[in-house]
């Protein structure tokens, strides 16, 4: 506790360069009063990664964009102005496209092919050109309230402005920091005392815009990176993660309390099992997809996890007589050791929220997003392709039952909507307003975006082929 106070009291002095001409101490300006009522959720800003930024589907678009949960809050609490980057349609997919030049959109599901595929592609010219519009808001001239990054590691937090500067070379940072827009210089650090930060990083934007309430949701990409991969290797330490953390939460706790003058509220969530999401599937579900045991076995023994893209393994005809590879499968203790991981970066999470809040800089809450998803029904959490059998093929059923997007990680319009209410839960607990929930039943998903039905559903569960097994798992490597 001694540490993270003394690391709040010097980041005044850290902090002048970005925020010249702020400071409450400041005679040239008014006393700074902390706003009341409304006035409370006149600046919300959000912090994450792809679950903040409105990912859904392997890709960032309008679609999932307009449903992401800060933007849901934004509309409950009223704030009328909050800007996220809108994608226009066919959103920038996680993909590489075979041809130079180009990107794949979103996924989507063709109910007349009975597979998944891209929604569309586009040249990466016109996507990076402001006069095409396709980036929307690419030269608004100030910060994005919604500032999650598809991609986004921890450590990409304070560190990152743009792709080169991230540590997984992310280009989701280029249109979202927008580094070569405002310019980008590195804070430095004092040793012992504050981590450096640049001043294009998703943190400085956060403190530059000056919010009273701010969420934060990250961490998720540390665990399933290596998760995805099948391993339970590559995951960021324990130590390392809880210095990062402590640093993020309390910097932006003192450097939010610089620029406004008053101590801000910040939520965080923590983070979910992987057991809670269908992109990880169990042996018994493996062998109903592929209808019947794969006879060759597993490289791993004990296996307890497959990954979902273990079913596009099992469709290639090339594979007939191989034994599953160990990538698509996760064994019974590396299932425990990333639980492990998963638990203790949790503790993590509540222990530096507890200090922050004590330290006075800040009032910090936490959300339990892992509690909630592990509570989700079967069917809730169960991949909609999976889905269809069981409901002879009505797309319309499948897609309500489930609460994940076709990339079996990220959620959909339903989903986000179940974690927007979570944070407005927290937000009503620590602040003592009456921020009405969201409407759920209003968020429809509708996996085929208008793709017209021609020929039947099929019932059958459908191929995945090798392009989508890599886009539901490409912005993780």
């Amino acid at each position: 506790m001694k540490k993270l106070i003394t690391l709040l009291t010097i980041l005044p002095v850290l902090l002048a360069l970005l925020l010249a001409g702020c400071s409450p101490d400041d005679p040239s300006h008014p006393t700074i009063v902390a706003p009341t009522g409304t006035q409370l959720f006149a600046n919300y800003v959000a912090m994450g990664n792809s679950l903040t930024s409105g990912f859904m589907d392997s890709g960032l678009s309008v679609d999932g964009q307009i449903n992401s949960y800060p933007r849901l809050i934004s509309k409950q609490i009223g704030f009328s102005g909050f800007t996220q980057p809108r994608v226009s349609l066919p959103g920038v997919g996680s993909t590489t496209h075979p041809t130079p030049g180009m990107i794949y959109g979103v996924l989507h599901w063709n109910p007349n092919l009975g597979t998944i595929m891209p929604l569309g592609q586009a040249h990466l010219e016109d996507v990076i050109n402001p006069a095409t519009g396709y980036l929307q808001d690419l030269t608004q001239p100030t910060p994005y309230h919604n500032l999650g990054v598809p991609g986004a590691l921890l450590h990409d937090v304070m560190n990152a402005y743009d792709a080169a500067s991230s540590v997984r070379s992310v280009p989701f940072f280029d249109f979202i920091n927008r580094a070569s827009f405002f310019g980008n210089s590195e804070v430095p650090a004092v040793p012992d005392l504050s981590p450096a930060y640049q001043s294009a990083s998703m943190f400085a934007q956060t403190v530059a815009k000056g919010s009273s309430l701010v969420t934060l949701w990250i961490g998720n990409n540390d665990i399933l990176g290596s998760a995805t991969s099948g391993t339970d290797q590559g995951m960021t330490p324990a130590n390392v993660f809880q210095a990062e953390y402590t640093a993020l939460v309390g910097t932006l706790a003192g450097g939010l309390l610089q620029r406004t003058g008053f101590p801000a509220t910040i939520v965080l969530a923590n983070i979910p099992s992987i057991t809670s999401i269908p992109y990880f599937i169990t042996e018994a579900t493996f062998e109903a997809a592929i209808e019947g045991s794969w006879p060759w076995g597993y490289e791993e023994s004990n296996v307890s996890l497959l990954t979902f893209t273990a079913l596009s393994w099992a469709s290639d005809a090339a594979n007939l007589g191989s034994p599953v590879p160990a990538n698509y499968t996760l064994t019974t203790s590396e299932v425990t050791n990333i639980e492990t991981a998963v638990a203790t970066y949790n503790g993590i999470i509540d222990g530096v929220a507890a200090a922050v809040t004590a330290s006075g800089y800040a009032s910090v809450g936490v959300v339990d997003a892992n509690a909630a998803m592990t509570g989700l029904t079967v069917p809730e959490k169960t991949h909609f392709m999976l889905l269809l059998p069981q409901t002879m093929g009505n797309i319309e059923a499948a897609a309500a039952m489930t609460r994940f997007s076709l990339d079996g990680v990220h959620p959909n319009n339903h989903g986000y909507g179940i974690i927007a209410n979570l944070f407005i839960a927290k937000i009503n607990e620590m602040l003592g307003t009456e921020v009405p929930e969201v409407d759920l039943a209003s968020l429809v998903w509708d996996p085929t975006y208008g793709v017209e039905v021609i020929v039947p559903a099929k019932t059958a569960s459908p191929v995945l082929s090798p392009a989508v097994a890599e886009a539901m798992t490409a912005i993780f490597k």
